[in-house]
């Protein structure tokens, strides 16, 4: 296979993700940093393993003429239910050279995914998309590995209260995130704002957060967001995230609008708030590297004890917290 390469340093040092999941990263220190900033907190330094999965980053790639030589096809790479990753949603698998597995290349980016055995190389021209699309990659088997425990992921943010954790499901906009932050600005210590992984099992879901961003609204809704990392909106503080897995102790289907709404948090039947979970359940990620392992059906769909509606008006996001934690601790 030729490559057209660019000389850059390179380290080389073995993380472990969620605990369960050991990745040698070589490449540019760059790619090291952004890869423990971005899976902060659930990323930690771990022992060099030699039958680690190796990711690695090199500048460079093969050229567009030795590509079109080659045969191809389309590979999905991830199955994005609203189509909100245009990038990542689809790829192009060329039948690979010599003593190569996979060939995989994302045409919106660039960047060629080279498969051979549990080696694995991104390469882009550009450092800092190589770097996205090998954190693409790890999220890909950080993902299928706790799939393959029988997690599900759902589309929902949570914040623990009193040993349990509270998750806010609802579509975009529903006011998942401005509610989590007034929870946690609140007393609440956070878990995710955008994802869980969750385990159902029989009448209990446990779940644990996932480390995307932070998407903060500005001054008022329609303004544009601001993304934060997790590590800068705890100050790198694990004790402001929650790390370790939490039961699901209720669920807040969260209904805040832009202007005057009279406040309110009311108890919704089973019926209601299962579905509502349901719907935030995502489809099981495509395995395209090859180096995933298999998945496991969840044993049931996830459920929890409690279900809640909370509807207020955006400025009112803080007094809407007070209220859901004493709703909460308030049995019924």
């Amino acid at each position: 296979m030729s490559l057209s390469m660019r000389g850059e340093p390179s380290c080389e040092e073995t993380f472990s993700f969620y605990g369960r999941l050991d990745l040698c990263l070589r490449g540019p220190a760059a790619f090291a940093a952004e890869v423990a900033e971005y899976f902060w907190p659930q990323v930690r330094p771990a022992v060099p393993d030699p039958g680690a999965i190796m990711i690695e980053v090199l500048v460079g790639g093969m050229t567009t003429r030795a590509l079109a030589a080659l045969p191809r096809r389309p590979v999905p790479l991830y199955r994005s239910p609203d189509g909100a990753i245009p990038d990542w949603n689809d790829g192009i698998g060329y039948t690979a050279p010599w003593g190569v597995d996979q060939l995989i290349v994302n045409p919106h980016t660039g960047s060629q995914i080279v498969v051979t055995g549990r080696h694995m190389r991104v390469l882009n021209p550009r450092l800092d998309l190589g770097i996205r699309d090998a954190i693409r990659v790890i999220k890909q088997l950080v993902t299928t590995t706790l799939e393959a425990e029988g997690a599900v992921v759902m589309h929902a943010a949570a914040f623990a209260l009193d040993g349990g954790a509270v998750a806010l499901v609802g579509g975009k906009g529903a006011g998942k995130t401005t509610t989590v932050l007034a929870a946690v600005a609140s007393g609440a210590t956070l878990i995710s704002n955008d994802r869980l992984y969750a385990w159902p099992s029989g009448s209990q879901t446990t779940v644990v957060g996932w480390t995307d961003p932070i998407r903060v609204i500005g001054a008022a809704p329609e303004a544009p967001k601001r993304v934060i990392p997790l590590i800068q909106y705890a100050h790198g503080d694990r004790r402001q995230v929650i790390e370790q897995p939490l039961p699901l102790a209720a669920v807040v289907v969260p209904d805040v609008h832009p202007g005057p709404c009279r406040l309110a948090c009311v108890e919704l039947d089973d019926a209601s708030g299962d579905a509502a979970l349901r719907a935030e359940v995502l489809p099981q990620r495509v395995r395209w590297l090859g180096l995933e392992p298999d998945p496991r059906p969840p044993a049931a769909s996830p459920t929890a004890p409690r279900y809640l509606r909370l509807s207020y008006a955006y400025q009112d996001a803080h007094l809407a917290a007070t209220t859901l934690r004493a709703k909460l601790r308030d049995p019924r």
